[in-house]
């Protein structure tokens, strides 16, 4: 049998255009007909090298009225400038219409009438988490549609504490030999640091020993190298419902501090008045521990060590919150185990609960809280809940100012007929 010829790639036609931007799409990008045009506004006519359905900007004859200086001199094209971010050529408020647009479009295919009630945004560096990559030669973010690292001399989406971070696991890589990525998270003890990309089996004394001086110069609360721990001199923990919880690795933990509060904020708004409140996707306690200050709650997540810190919390406090270890895509709770509760809360991942929306909707529950970082996959569990409740109350928040990224809270009340209207 002869063997197979090795399948040639086809080179895609590649030509110079002039285009119009007529649009943006949901992630910030224009559009000249079906054709992308990262960094271009709409009415603006470029020059462009074409490829696929992608534009790459040769020259720009015209600027939007929405145009603005980006803020950050790292600010750039695919290729070119920094990945952090993709919104700094429009200005602030354009940058709010994309959002508000994107999670009204969502939302309104189920809910024809809504609209925003409030929004909640984060100020520059303000973010307190962040994955940076690093080299011997650089650390920061990668490059747009690239692998290889921007040296950041500035940036105004970390705070400070953050960006500081920077030069020194530039030399820890230097020290090494070796490139990693570096996941690291202020905490309420200090700094939390998980370098990925390392094996520890691999490293020698000289190494481990560059280790253990970068998290005693560094204070570091806690050095991990993927999730284990080399050197902790604090317990790192956040502050949640005005309780001290212990941060696991790798649990998620919201991008800034400011944006937590507000979600908090609304979720415990949304929740007064309502005595027994089931919070699904629970985190370590982001809402279950603030609703338990008047409330009785139930708190399922998938992530074991996220229910381990909330039980060690509700022990310290003697809070009424009952915990439970419990993946909801593979075993959601049941609408008749759920009708035991008269207010819902859910905040799932960005592939959103589509198990478990159904058996919320079908608990009778008075009221319903949906949290969400995806206005399509938000729209998609609201569907569920269309025909028994109303949508009252709608809220964006805005973690991420210079990214498409936008976060929800819904709140859905059940219609006294058992109509949906």
């Amino acid at each position: 049998m002869r063997p197979r010829r090795p399948t040639k790639r086809r080179r895609l036609k590649t030509e110079v255009r002039k285009l119009t931007v007529e649009r943006l799409n949901a992630a910030g990008e224009g559009l000249a007909g079906d054709i992308r045009v990262p960094f271009a506004l709409p009415g603006e006519e470029i020059t462009a090298t074409v490829e696929g359905g992608l534009a790459r900007v040769k020259e720009r004859h015209t600027d939007a009225p929405s145009r603005t200086k980006a803020p950050c001199k790292h600010f750039g094209l695919p290729g070119d400038g920094c990945g952090g971010c993709s919104l700094q050529h429009m200005g602030d408020e354009d940058a709010l219409a994309l959002k508000e647009d994107q999670l009204l479009r969502a939302v309104r295919s189920v809910y024809p009438d809504a609209e925003i009630s409030a929004t909640h945004r984060s100020p520059p560096r303000s973010r307190r988490r962040a994955k940076i990559a690093v080299r011997p030669e650089a650390a920061g973010f990668y490059r747009k549609a690239a692998r290889t690292i921007v040296p950041l001399t500035e940036c105004h989406v970390l705070r400070p504490e953050l960006f500081a971070m920077l030069g020194p696991l530039r030399e820890l890589s230097r020290k090494l030999g070796k490139p990693f990525e570096a996941q690291v998270t202020i905490t309420g003890d200090g700094l939390d640091a998980d370098l990925q990309g390392l094996d520890v089996a691999e490293l020698e004394l000289p190494q481990h020993e560059a280790l253990a001086e970068f998290s005693e110069s560094q204070s570091l609360a806690r050095l991990s190298l993927e999730g284990s721990t080399v050197a902790e001199r604090r317990p790192p923990t956040v502050r949640l419902g005005g309780i001290e919880t212990q941060l696991p690795h790798g649990v998620f933990l919201q991008a800034t501090e400011e944006g937590e509060a507000a979600l908090v904020q609304e979720v415990l708004a949304a929740t007064q008045g309502y005595d027994r409140v089931a919070d699904l996707f629970s985190g370590m306690g982001t809402f279950a521990l603030p609703i338990s200050q008047h409330a009785e709650v139930y708190a399922a997540d998938a992530q074991g060590p996220a229910i381990v810190s909330l039980d060690l919390a509700v022990k310290a406090t003697e809070r009424a919150i009952t915990a439970e270890a419990r993946d909801l895509f593979k075993r959601p709770v049941m609408a008749k185990d759920l009708a035991a509760y008269s207010a819902i809360v859910f905040d799932p991942p960005r592939a959103g609960a589509r198990e478990q929306a159904p058996e919320i909707a079908g608990s009778g529950a008075a009221r319903i809280v949906a949290v969400s970082c995806n206005p399509q996959t938000l729209a998609r569990d609201l569907r569920h809940f269309a025909a028994t409740y109303d949508l009252t109350r709608l809220v964006l928040v805005d973690q991420f100012g210079w990214s498409p990224h936008v976060e929800a809270v819904a709140v859905l009340d059940r219609r006294s007929d058992g109509t949906g209207g």
